[in-house]
């Protein structure tokens, strides 16, 4: 009896929006609290002050409805290749499927950038609802929502500003990369190309720059120059300590003797020293 090949979990497609909805459910429960608390210990209105803690309980459970709506959104686990794959794969002898990455694709930026977007304009909307509703009832909820609404406002102006930036270095396509335990098959909009480790002529990893407050010095993409000058580029998943696909393309590669190069922050670049 042989043993299935270790599955590894990797990053779902919503991660993103399961991350903006936690969020979403934590700024529920705030507002909660601050109405529980001027409904108890404050001197107003009694309507006014359930009226900020329903306001809380409806994010909230807004919140927690879309994450319910999506459990498995946070991972992608035992993703199984297509026949097409499956099949490449079995004609290349790369042996068992150990488990597959998705790279970002461009409809998961333009999609999470809009997400985020349309969830600071429905908060501003519903800061407004609930300021109307109570006015000056409640002492010192102008200047809170004052606050909160430039904090807010300003979000969405850098979520404007970083929307061409984002649409300028968007990812040149869908990418999938189905590892197996002699090479890889790696799907560009659904074209799959079969790499054998002795396919490999180089491998490039780039890395954010050193002294970055957000993954500073850790690899970011694994470039694969193949022998005949093909670069595959394999996104990394740097929030992780150690990333299962990085260290089997790694293993590989030094096992077959190829040189692993080190690149430039976030582009990968052959002429580097080799490590």
């Amino acid at each position: 009896m042989t043993e299935e090949p270790q599955q590894h979990s990797e990053p779902g497609p919503l991660l993103n929006l399961g991350c903006l909805m936690l969020l979403v459910v934590f700024g529920g429960l705030a507002t909660m609290l601050y109405g529980l608390g001027v409904l108890i210990f404050g001197d107003t209105p009694a309507a006014s002050a359930v009226t900020v803690l329903l306001a809380g309980l409806a994010a909230s459970v807004l919140g927690v409805a879309v994450i319910k709506r999506f459990p498995n959104a946070v991972e992608m686990k035992g993703y199984a290749p297509s026949a097409r794959v499956t099949r490449l794969a079995a004609e290349r002898s790369l042996g068992d499927h150990v488990f597959t990455r998705k790279n970002t694709s461009p409809l998961e930026i333009v999609a999470g950038t809009v997400a985020i977007g349309t969830v600071i304009v429905g908060a501003l909307w519903g800061v407004n609802w609930v300021f109307s509703k109570t006015g000056t009832d409640i002492p010192g909820l102008q200047k809170l929502v004052s606050t909160v609404v430039l904090c807010l406002l300003a979000v969405l102006v850098l979520v404007i500003i970083a929307l061409p930036v984002l649409l300028w270095r968007m990812p040149k396509g869908f990418v999938r990369t189905h590892l197996y335990a002699g090479g890889f098959v790696y799907t560009f909009y659904g074209r799959p190309r079969a790499v054998t480790w002795d396919d490999v002529d180089r491998l490039v990893l780039s890395r954010q720059a050193h002294g970055a407050n957000l993954f500073g010095g850790r690899v970011v993409a694994y470039h694969v120059i193949t022998r005949d000058g093909h670069r595959l580029r394999i996104d990394a998943l740097p929030h992780l300590q150690s990333d299962p696909l990085g260290e089997h393309i790694l293993n590989a590669v030094r096992l077959c003797q190829r040189p692993v190069l080190e690149g430039g922050p976030a582009a990968g670049d052959p002429g580097h020293r080799r490590i």
